[in-house]
């Protein structure tokens, strides 16, 4: 391919998200504003991120395995299960938790690929396992990210 996503064999590079292992399935062409692709577990009894909004990349879930809530703009949460596709282009106020006792395995997808890696490998970083994260520090990442937090 001369353009678009690389697609990484099964030895993929792996980055944690809230303890979990992120599997990078693609990764953008450098120099091309292309997508970026990667396997994650969302934890059981996940309360997710406070409500937020993207500037600098579009952000799309595809549930794999499981339930999710989901919540978009101001509306309640709905349940995507699994099959269902979800879409937060940039500037639209979204979240996502996980009620249930067991993982929900997402595919996560991000276009220009390289921004939505960046922010999801640093954001991945710092929520700990079975906690909440360091609100100041989770304020600083999205604003380093062009992402703004909208309780």
């Amino acid at each position: 391919m001369t353009h678009g996503a690389v697609i990484r064999p099964v030895d993929a590079r792996t980055f944690p998200y809230a303890g979990q292992p992120m599997a990078v399935l693609a990764e953008p062409t450098p120099g091309v504003d292309s997508l970026a692709a990667a396997e994650m577990l969302v934890p059981a009894r996940f309360a997710g991120p406070v409500p937020h909004a993207h500037h600098g990349f579009d952000e799309a879930l595809y549930i794999l395995d499981g339930v999710l809530l989901l919540t978009y703009g101001h509306d309640d949460p709905v349940e995507a299960a699994a099959g269902t596709f979800c879409m937060a282009p940039r500037g639209v106020r979204h979240t996502f938790a996980n009620p249930d006792s067991s993982p929900v395995r997402v595919l996560g997808l991000w276009t220009p690929g390289d921004a939505g890696l960046r922010f999801m490998t640093d954001i991945g970083a710092a929520m700990p396992p079975g906690g909440a994260p360091d609100p100041e520090l989770v304020a600083d990442l999205y604003r380093r990210h062009g992402s703004d937090l909208l309780p």
